[in-house]
């Protein structure tokens, strides 16, 4: 199973209430696995739950059991996944650039970027087509200020580059040391 157990009692709970709205009360058990197999296969091209991977088949398929369900909040709340996941990593990579800069939060130097590339100031009225693009341009300045202000090399020399949304950054002296905080919810 690919599908995290929040994932599966979130699929779950909505899909109760999307059989209730679509099937006949005396549906066969059969009958309800065809059609919970159909609008998978519809939603993400895959036959089971199974084989639903954990990020775009799985906001595709959660997009399409809550129009079943005629729950527009949750149609809202997928409909926009994959901004949401944008926007947590721009927020991330915000942070991490001000922890680099020894700046609180980083926006006030991310709304200089933003500026310089002709964005909002504010990164809630950049267009969603834009959103990858301005985390992609942040994480670049990321790297950049990395590279150019603290000498980082990369993985190799214990300097890791790559974004990670659970990285922070900690100054020691004039030196840069950072630590990856995984939380388990």
């Amino acid at each position: 199973m690919k599908l995290s157990s929040k994932q599966q009692a979130m699929f779950w709970a909505i899909w109760a209430r999307a059989e209730s709205e679509e099937l006949p009360v005396k549906s066969t058990r059969n009958e309800r696995d065809m059609f919970r197999r159909k609008v998978i296969f519809q939603a993400c091209g895959k036959t089971s739950l199974k084989d639903v991977n954990s990020i775009g088949d799985f906001d595709h398929l959660m997009y399409s059991v809550a129009t079943l369900a005629c729950d527009y909040q949750a149609m809202s709340y997928w409909s926009i996944a994959t901004e949401r996941r944008t926007v947590h990593m721009i927020g991330n990579c915000a942070r991490q650039i001000g922890e680099i800069v020894g700046e609180p939060h980083g926006w006030d130097y991310c709304r200089g970027v933003f500026d310089q590339a002709g964005l909002p100031n504010d990164w809630m009225d950049i267009p969603d087509n834009l959103l990858m693009s301005t985390f992609k341009m942040l994480d670049t300045h990321r790297r950049r200020i990395l590279k150019r202000d603290f000498g980082w090399q990369g993985e190799r020399s214990g300097q890791p580059l790559g974004f990670n949304p659970h990285r922070s950054y900690i100054h020691h002296s004039s030196n840069l040391d950072y630590q990856d905080n995984y939380y388990h919810a």
